[in-house]
């Protein structure tokens, strides 16, 4: 839980450009590898089209990588500035911090 807790307040801190550049091209190989298949390209057209109306994978590369580690960092501190929300499972529930304590790792 800890190294899961250091990781998305890591989130907030600038991001080295190589880091996001990397990060960029693996969100765009993965929807490429996505799409290889015909059955989940049409479910990915579908969704482009009802989301943005008709979405390229060319538009779709340029918003990636228009996205800054500013505009990440921003985000992140709003997602991790609330409530957070877990769900355990396992016998060793008793070993998980307390909602109130992953929330003050967090701040």
């Amino acid at each position: 839980m800890k190294v899961a807790i250091d990781q998305l307040n890591r989130l907030r801190d600038p991001i080295a450009e190589n880091e996001l550049s990397k990060a960029k091209n693996a969100l765009k190989m993965s929807f490429l590898l996505e799409i290889e298949n015909s059955s989940n390209r049409l479910e990915e057209l579908a969704r482009n089209f009802a989301t943005h109306g008709n979405l390229t994978f060319a538009q779709f590369a340029e918003q990636v990588d228009a996205v800054s580690s500013e505009q990440i960092n921003n985000a992140a501190r709003r997602v991790l500035g609330g409530k957070p929300t877990m769900i355990v499972t396992g016998g060793a529930i008793n070993m998980v911090p307390t909602i109130t304590d992953v929330q003050r790792q967090l701040n």
